[in-house]
């Protein structure tokens, strides 16, 4: 049998390109189909170790209000070294923060009993005897409360703000001095651990047109004051009703409108909330105008207009969630609040002695 009689045998035992071109066009079409729910199951899951994360947090709280009979402060300023009497939980008026705080009644024992109480959160001086030399690997001596720092700890961060923070290496001195006296933090050669989870203490006088439910003191005060521990009679609304902490994730990074800013010497770097171990950070409700942020601007709200959350994380709720971000409250219950949430009911869910009475929907 000659080749030219086998030839049309052998054609039709393959694929024709259109056949092959159809067959690719149905996989890439069911690719396309079957990505979207892969990364919402993602972040489904993502979102569940963040509310879990909070939820471990909260019962961290609720420990140390059981074993102290108080709440910790939100944050040890510099000013805590001239008040009289000194507050509970710091007598040598320190800056510490309320991640440090709390950190002995959570998992993270070791990290805490590492901790010297009676420096600040960022000091570099050995914290044993006889002192330890700087360790190659951080550049600072392994002994102190800033090496202490530098520990990443999960349960404070969120899965979901993946964002490039590991070479942060330098965080410049504060920028609030009557807040944090803290220099700024160089030679080191690992980042601070990072922290997504922040305390509101209150509502800014201007956020709600007139008349104004926020003037006073203790009725825009948040659930965690500044300097002052917090007792669970204080929490007037209840705890249930009352939010603890919420995400400003991807600190120390600045994010705007979920983009990341940037300058022409490198990324933008946010000087509070540094990392879990820096006292700056806590902030109150103050809400941005979300039509007028910009990589360059960013302009507060007429009264009553503005948006609480996902703006920036400059100071406010920010979260990498898609459509709102995890609060926990003072029950230690964790919510998904959305984004789209009544800027009224969202300040009295921050206010702990308010009188709103204020219902998630």
């Amino acid at each position: 049998m000659s080749l030219s009689s086998r030839d049309p045998a052998r054609r039709q035992e393959g694929f024709t390109l259109v056949e092959l071109l159809v067959v690719i066009a149905i996989i890439a079409t069911l690719i396309g189909m079957l990505l979207p729910a892969v990364q919402s199951a993602r972040e489904a899951a993502r979102r569940t170790q963040c509310m879990n994360n909070m939820r471990q947090v909260g019962l961290g709280f609720q420990m140390c209000n059981d074993a102290r009979r108080y709440f910790p402060a939100a944050m040890f300023s510099a000013k805590a070294a001239t008040l009289v009497p000194k507050p509970p939980g710091n007598p040598l008026g320190k800056e510490h923060s309320w991640r440090v705080l709390v950190m002995p009644f959570l998992e993270e024992k070791q990290v805490a009993d590492q901790y010297e109480w009676d420096k600040h959160w960022y000091d570099q001086t050995s914290n044993s005897s006889p002192a330890q030399p700087p360790s190659q690997a951080t550049g600072i001596r392994p002994d102190c409360n800033l090496a202490v720092a530098l520990t990443q700890l999960s349960v404070y961060t969120c899965p979901s703000s993946n964002v490039p923070r590991s070479d942060i290496t330098r965080i410049e001195a504060s920028s609030d001095a009557g807040d944090s006296s803290r220099p700024a933090i160089t030679g080191v050669r690992r980042p601070l651990g990072f922290t997504d989870y922040e305390a509101m203490t209150g509502v800014k006088s201007g956020v709600l047109p007139a008349p104004d439910p926020y003037i006073t003191e203790e009725g825009s005060c948040g659930f965690l004051a500044k300097d002052k521990v917090t007792q669970l009679r204080q929490v007037a609304d209840g705890v249930s009703k009352t939010m603890l902490l919420v995400e400003s994730a991807g600190r120390p990074l600045v994010y705007r409108i979920g983009k990341m800013r940037s300058l022409p010497t490198g990324p933008a770097i946010y000087d509070q909330g540094c990392g879990w171990a820096d006292s700056l950070g806590p902030f109150k409700l103050d809400t941005i105008d979300a039509s007028r942020v910009t990589q360059a601007t960013m302009k507060g709200a007429a009264p009553g207009t503005g948006v609480p959350m996902n703006a920036t994380n400059e100071g406010e709720c920010y979260s990498f969630h898609v459509g709102g971000m995890v609060a926990v409250f003072g029950d230690a219950s964790t919510r998904m609040i959305t984004d789209t949430i009544d800027l009224r009911t969202f300040c009295a869910l921050v206010t702990r002695a308010g009188g709103e009475n204020a219902e998630l929907p």
